[in-house]
């Protein structure tokens, strides 16, 4: 019997190239193991590629903060917390596997609004 390698990528979710500065926490028993800083690599709907100058020890649960690409003046305003556990940690990067995101906003964008638009001159 000769075993065959599978080709290509079996993910069932689309992944999408972001590189996105982020902040996690990684948490065992509701206590902060570790915290860090980072970027991602890519995003699905079930996943987070993301990359850590520090290593990150394993644990049941990490929380990534994803300084979201929106901005107002020159302030980010939304983040992306995203919830799940990690799957793998090697030189390819730092896997997990979510279980819920939410956005969240950042400061006060309405006063954000109000300042840039305050003074606006129609021409």
């Amino acid at each position: 019997m000769t075993k065959e390698k599978i080709q290509g990528d079996r993910r069932l979710q689309r992944r999408y190239p972001l590189e996105l500065d982020l902040e996690f926490r990684v948490v065992d028993d509701d206590k902060v193991v570790s915290t860090g800083t980072g970027k991602t690599g890519n995003m699905s709907s079930g996943g987070v590629l993301f990359y850590a100058a520090e290593g990150v020890p394993t644990g049941p649960h990490v929380e990534l903060a994803v300084r979201w690409p929106a901005v107002l003046g020159n302030a980010p305003f939304l983040e992306l917390r995203i919830f799940g556990r990690l799957v793998r940690s090697d030189s390819q990067g730092i896997a997990m596997r979510m279980s819920r995101y939410h956005f969240e906003k950042l400061g006060n964008p309405r006063g954000a609004f109000e300042d840039l638009f305050t003074n606006a001159v129609i021409q």
